[in-house]
């Protein structure tokens, strides 16, 4: 890593909230790279603290701020290179973005604000990293074609690889869904949220979690305490 903004990624990586993640003026770095590290090629933060070598790229801003000779106001300094830092890396990150990655930002802050419901706020909060990115994505996508089971069955290959969904043979709308988890609060409220976002209303759903249903024919699903009667 030799940029802020890759502490910031990195930082997300490890489930550290950005506006926690704290810059630090470094007293000695070396003039080539802005973050600086023990390790050059290391990935990872060690802390929630990056320390930056603030002449790197704004030797104009910060020459004078932090001049060695210079003994007073040391925390006013540091808290302004603190807010000046998080505001660069978040223009940083925003640079290059398309329109749907704006639309996702935007979409994600009215589940947060609680317009999809309280429920969804605080479910949406439980998906991190690429999940949460794909998962809104596939929202978005929703709003363009509307509830289907093809795109429910998409989005739960994506967060649940080992799952399945099949239609059954009795109703025609009707669901039968092997989770491939164990079975969770957390994970309940997963799957109700994406059922209430991608399913049509007038379907019904039956829910497998740790062990899939016995199929005839299928040896697979018919080893005792292993499969569940349906």
């Amino acid at each position: 890593m030799n940029y802020a903004w890759e502490a910031a990624l990195a930082a997300d990586r490890m489930g550290i909230r950005r506006e926690n993640l704290r810059f630090v003026p470094a007293e000695d770095g070396s003039p080539y790279t802005e973050l600086v590290q023990e390790m050059l090629n290391g990935q990872e933060l060690e802390e929630a603290e990056a320390k930056i070598n603030p002449l790197y790229r704004f030797a104009e801003v910060f020459s004078s701020v932090f001049d060695r000779n210079i003994e007073d106001y040391r925390q006013t300094r540091e808290a302004f290179f603190r807010v000046f830092m998080q505001y660069m890396v978040q223009l940083d990150l925003r640079q290059g973005l398309s329109r749907q990655e704006y639309a996702v930002g935007f979409l994600f802050r009215d589940i947060l604000a609680g317009v999809f419901g309280p429920e969804a706020a605080w479910v949406i909060q439980t998906f991190g990293g690429d999940s949460l990115r794909h998962l809104l994505r596939l929202i978005l996508k929703l709003y363009r074609c509307g509830s289907s089971v093809g795109l429910f069955r998409e989005v739960m290959r994506f967060l649940y690889p080992d799952s399945l969904v099949y239609a059954s043979n009795d109703e025609v709308r009707e669901l039968l869904i092997y989770v491939g988890v164990k079975e969770t609060e957390g994970e309940k409220g997963k799957l109700d949220f994406l059922k209430g976002m991608f399913l049509p209303v007038n379907y019904r759903v039956f829910l497998f979690w740790e062990h899939h249903f016995g199929i005839i024919g299928v040896e697979e699903t018919m080893e005792l305490d292993k499969m569940v009667l349906f």
